[in-house]
């Protein structure tokens, strides 16, 4: 049997590695990095909007509204449509593309004719005189990054770090009563048999 002392430390060293473990996962699902959509609202309806790389030729699944199986509700419904989606988004996703010579953000893609792609963007700044957002066109094979959403669902509250802590108090709490249980049986088993 080990002393009470050393009991106790371990013990202790055990609840600290269980009560870092719950810091470190809290620390991580609040972490400002975790959140990668942007949230907007266009004709009275929430979408979480992001962002993919690639050419329109490699993702054509994606170059479809929701109810045709794919991830831009914008699609088929022409340039003022998806220049909406372009002015909700802004640079709210970052400036990964290039127009004129500046940044923009990313493309929401409305068309596709004869290999080529047309759709709106942000542009970052005076883009040749032109006003945000701008019509553009591409050819179909180059990658670039594409916006893409899907309809916007509010988070549920998920369980804080609260209930790790209670499981690591209710481990702890169940080792006492086990090495009660063990002591109190060997108490009992010395007596009979003397």
């Amino acid at each position: 049997m080990h002393p009470p002392a050393r009991h106790s430390s371990r013990l202790g060293q055990r609840f600290q590695l269980a009560l870092g473990a719950a810091a470190a996962l809290a620390a991580i699902s609040l972490s400002p990095g975790s959140a990668q959509a942007y949230v907007v609202t266009v004709g009275g309806v929430q979408y979480d909007v992001t962002t993919f790389t690639g050419s329109y030729n490699a993702n054509i699944s994606k170059f479809e509204t929701a109810a045709n199986g794919g991830v831009m509700p914008w699609w088929g419904g022409g340039y003022d449509l998806g220049g909406l989606f372009a002015t909700a988004v802004r640079e709210n996703l970052g400036t990964p593309n290039s127009y004129s010579g500046n940044t923009s953000g990313p493309i929401f893609s409305v068309e596709a004719w004869d290999g080529d792609v047309g759709g709106k963007i942000w542009c970052t700044a005076d883009c040749s005189g032109l006003t945000n957002p701008i019509s553009i066109g591409w050819l179909a094979s180059n990658s670039v990054v594409y916006a893409q959403a899907t309809l916007y669902t509010a988070p549920t509250a998920a369980p804080g770090p609260l209930p790790l802590f209670g499981a690591a108090a209710a481990f702890g709490f169940s080792r006492k009563l086990r090495k009660s249980i063990k002591r109190s049986t060997n108490a009992v088993s010395s007596t009979y048999s003397l």
